[in-house]
């Protein structure tokens, strides 16, 4: 059986090889919880996978890490990782406020990936300051 360490909600992944069993907020929909989870390689490549039962549900946080740990044993790895990014106290700020992050003036969310910056996720506009209501 695998060694289970849980880590704090805003510590970073781990180095590779890992396996890690994640909680976060649905990013284009942040009152959605979602259970992912994420191989990472001794080279930091990873590879992602929504956690979800026969009909499309999120497993629990418990059925995730039972999945998890099974999977480690096939591929010889020794420590499940856990992280849940709901529970963060700003998280929790900003899903109560619906996924505003301008809700909280700890966060700003950018994701300059996705053409998204400012100080709330429906903010595209590249040109202007992150609002603050």
């Amino acid at each position: 059986m695998a060694k289970i360490i849980d880590l704090a909600p805003h510590d970073p992944l781990p180095n590779g090889p890992a396996v890690v069993v994640m909680r976060r907020f649905e990013e284009d929909d942040p009152k959605t919880v979602m259970i992912e989870l994420i191989a990472i390689d001794a080279d930091r490549s990873e590879g992602n996978a929504r956690m979800t039962d026969a009909h499309g549900a999120p497993l629990s946080f418990e059925e995730a890490t039972r999945q998890a740990s099974e999977r480690a044993h096939a591929a010889s790895i020794e420590t499940i990782y856990r992280i849940d990014r709901t529970a963060g106290p700003v998280e929790r700020e900003i899903a109560a406020h619906g996924g505003d992050h301008s809700a909280s003036s700890d966060m700003v969310d950018s994701d300059v990936e996705d053409g998204e910056t400012g100080g709330d996720m429906r903010d595209h506009n590249h040109n202007e300051a992150p609002r603050r209501f």
